[in-house]
């Protein structure tokens, strides 16, 4: 798989004038692409070509060729002209990473337990280099935040720094409509679960903090048995 991707990735380069050499603009394109990708995986209908456009940040003539190149891949598929959505290739790749993903199942349990407790959204975010993007997504009340899966959440020293589990749950993320509480599962810092409610919604004692570090730590005690057990 490895050798194929960097195959399609030098395809790309070429396809837009490009040699094989890494340099700013070589990384300008590889940004183009994941753009697309991002958006192929993360949209639940097809995508106009003037969106994906718009989105990576190219002429519609440059992303109409870097569309055909992904679906000649199967990293995209064109259902109707001018309409494109993710393509087996990519969704391959997508459930090949969710099925070496050990806590997927239990998380999706803690999550909806905990969304379905506190009245709050509840998610499970991934952390590494700086960025925390959302993983998973529990939101029985249907609260009306933009929040969904793949989403990156804003910047902040917490993503980069880490916590421990001994931190317990860290209030992140206030501001004129929403409040954020994380937790880790990790002593790495490299996976969460939040709660993600509006200011008015804010809990007003420590019942929802409890119950996310109670089950951001039952989770950590999960994957240690895992590890233990070889």
């Amino acid at each position: 798989m490895e050798r194929a991707f960097c195959s399609t990735a030098r395809q790309w380069l070429t396809l837009v004038g490009m040699d094989d050499d890494v340099n700013t603009s070589a990384r300008s394109v590889a940004d183009k692409v994941m753009a697309l990708l991002h958006a192929l995986g993360t949209a639940e209908h097809p995508v106009r070509l003037a969106e994906l456009s718009e989105v990576s940040d190219t002429s519609k003539g440059t992303c109409r060729r870097l569309l055909l190149d992904l679906c000649s891949q199967g990293y995209a598929h064109s259902p109707a002209r001018g309409l494109y959505l993710a393509g087996p290739q990519l969704q391959g790749l997508a459930a090949a990473v969710v099925r070496n993903d050990p806590l997927g199942g239990v998380s999706a349990d803690s999550l909806d337990a905990l969304a379905r407790a506190t009245g709050h959204l509840a998610a499970r975010v991934s952390v590494a280099d700086g960025r925390a993007v959302v993983l998973g997504v529990e939101n029985p009340q249907r609260l009306p935040l933009a929040l969904q899966v793949g989403d990156q959440l804003p910047a902040h020293p917490l993503w980069s720094e880490g916590a421990t589990t001994d931190d317990g749950p860290v209030e992140e993320y206030p501001s004129g409509s929403t409040w954020t509480l994380a937790a880790p599962t990790d002593e790495q810092g490299t996976t969460f679960l939040v709660l993600v409610g509006f200011t008015f919604m804010r809990p007003q004692d420590e019942t929802a903090a409890q119950l996310l570090a109670g089950h951001a730590r039952a989770l950590g005690e999960a994957m240690t048995g895992l590890r233990d057990a070889g």
